[in-house]
C-alpha cells in the first residue's frame, strides 16, 4: 500500500511541474472569475462583446473551464487515479481553446496576457505529452 508521501516522493520533475502549473492556473482562474462576477474587473467596451454581454456569465465560465477543471485533475493526479493522465491533456487543450475563443470574441490583436496564457496551455500540453511518454516507457 502506498501512502501520499510515498507517491509524492516518486513523482517525476515533469509531473511535479505539471501539477504546479495546474494549481496556479486554477488559483488565477478563480481570482479572475471572482473579479468578473463581483465587478472588480472592468472590461470597458469589451463587455458588450461577451456572450450575453455578461461579466457574470464570463466569470462562471472561467471558473469552470480554467478553475474547476484543473482542480479536479490535480486532485485526481494526487490521488493516483487512472484518468489523471488524460485529464492533463484536457486541461492544456481547454486553456488553449479558451484563449483562441477569447481572441475570436474580443478581437485581434491579442493582449499580451492572452499570448502568455496560450503559451501556458501549450506548456501544459508539452508536459502532458512528456509525462505520457515516460509512463509508457516505464
Amino acid at each position: 500500500m502506498t501512502t501520499a508521501g510515498t507517491r509524492a516522493s516518486s513523482r517525476s520533475a515533469v509531473e511535479r511541474a505539471l501539477l504546479w502549473l495546474e494549481a496556479l492556473l486554477a488559483l488565477g482562474a478563480y481570482g479572475g472569475a471572482a473579479g468578473l462576477i463581483v465587478g472588480g474587473v472592468d472590461l470597458g467596451q469589451a463587455t458588450a462583446d461577451l456572450p450575453f454581454g455578461s461579466t457574470v456569465f464570463a466569470g462562471v465560465a472561467l471558473a469552470i473551464a480554467n478553475g474547476l477543471l484543473p482542480t479536479v485533475v490535480l486532485v485526481g493526479a494526487l490521488r493516483g487515479t487512472a484518468w489523471a493522465g488524460a485529464g492533463h491533456w484536457v486541461v492544456g487543450a481547454a486553456l488553449t481553446m479558451w484563449i483562441v475563443v477569447q481572441v475570436g470574441v474580443l478581437g485581434w490583436p491579442p493582449h499580451w496576457l492572452q499570448i502568455l496564457y496560450f503559451a501556458y496551455g501549450l506548456a501544459i500540453l508539452v508536459l502532458a505529452h512528456l509525462l505520457t511518454r515516460a509512463q509508457q516507457d516505464a
